[in-house]
């Protein structure tokens, strides 16, 4: 969260909008949560804002999620609360004031967007463990070689520079009086992004099994190559899941020509993101959500908006006055 004061509108509205940016590139590119960014109507922009923007990410039930906002409060707060400034010129002025923030409903996010039902997903980025390592024996000889063994792999794991940002984040679960099925099975709840298993039969082959949490894929790695195979792993795996969203949000979202009817259908139903017109009046925003419990999230960005932009209101059919994304939201 920030409160910033500023000499002009041009200024504040850049802070805005930069500060936009930063949450929607830290949701994208740490959490993988894709978002769609834009400007909210006056009936849901932050009361007592000049202007108010989003970023909206889409939930697994296809409903939105208002991951973070950024506020132009232009100078109403100065006024009220008497925050001036003096000028070059010498003279006094109210300042222009922005105020952004993100919330613990981030974390509702995350949870949301890639959870399953195994449990969490967690994004290599955000995992506080990155890689599990679980070693497994039966016999005592084999349960010290293959300790041993973890321990040294960790070790290297954790020495591997060659990866951005910062060194890999390594756990041995080497726990007795708990089968190796458990430890997946707890380790696949708390969303841990990569696994590692290690048997007897590995070491004598000079390799583990990696296992990701995302997808569930299990493939062999060299025991002289791991460092290079985890980093590798753990980079697709962040870059799948955000792209694995994303084309979840787009086979759930409508462009195009959609009657009214269609609509109400839809809301009542499966739920999604609507991009339709709107003929820019607050009391057919406000009808429709009424009748549908859906809001415009925002008035899209460019680079979100339909390439045949809608030419009359989803509810009155008069002439569109701006695309509008519509869902039901939490």
């Amino acid at each position: 969260e920030g409160h910033t004061a500023h000499a002009t509108h041009d200024e504040a509205e850049e802070e805005t909008r930069k500060m936009l940016g930063v949450y929607r590139d830290f949701m994208e590119g740490h959490m993988a949560m894709p978002v769609v960014t834009g400007l909210k109507t006056e009936s849901e922009k932050f009361a007592g804002a000049l202007r108010t923007y989003s970023c909206e990410g889409m939930m697994q039930d296809n409903k939105a999620l208002q991951a973070g906002t950024s506020h132009n409060l232009g100078q109403n707060f100065a006024k009220a609360f008497d925050l001036k400034f003096q000028t070059e010129a010498g003279g006094t002025e109210f300042a222009w004031n922005t105020s952004w923030g993100v919330s613990t409903r981030m974390v509702g996010g995350l949870v949301m967007t890639h959870g399953d039902d195994k449990g969490l997903r967690v994004p290599p980025l955000l995992a506080p463990i990155e890689i599990v390592i679980v070693p497994i024996w039966k016999s005592e000889e084999d349960r010290g070689r293959v300790r041993a063994a973890a321990v040294l792999i960790k070790e290297s794991l954790l020495a591997w520079e060659r990866r951005s940002p910062g060194r890999l984040r390594v756990h041995v679960d080497d726990r007795e009086g708990i089968k190796p099925g458990a430890k997946y099975y707890e380790w696949e709840l708390r969303g841990i992004p990569l696994r590692i298993e290690l048997g007897p039969r590995d070491l004598e082959k000079n390799q583990a099994v990696l296992v990701r949490r995302d997808t569930g894929e299990k493939r062999p790695g060299s025991l002289d190559s791991i460092g290079e195979d985890c980093a590798e792993l753990l980079h697709m795996i962040q870059e799948s899941m955000l792209i694995s969203a994303r084309d979840r949000r787009e086979q759930n979202s409508v462009r195009g020509e959609i009657t009214y009817d269609k609509f109400r259908q839809l809301m009542e139903g499966e739920g999604g993101f609507v991009y339709a017109g709107w003929c820019g009046d607050p009391a057919c925003e406000a009808k429709i959500k009424e009748e549908t419990k859906a809001t415009i999230r925002v008035l899209p960005d460019e680079e979100f908006r339909s390439a045949d932009p809608p030419t009359s209101c989803l509810r009155c059919a008069r002439p569109s006055t701006s695309e509008a994304l519509w869902a039901k939201a939490y």
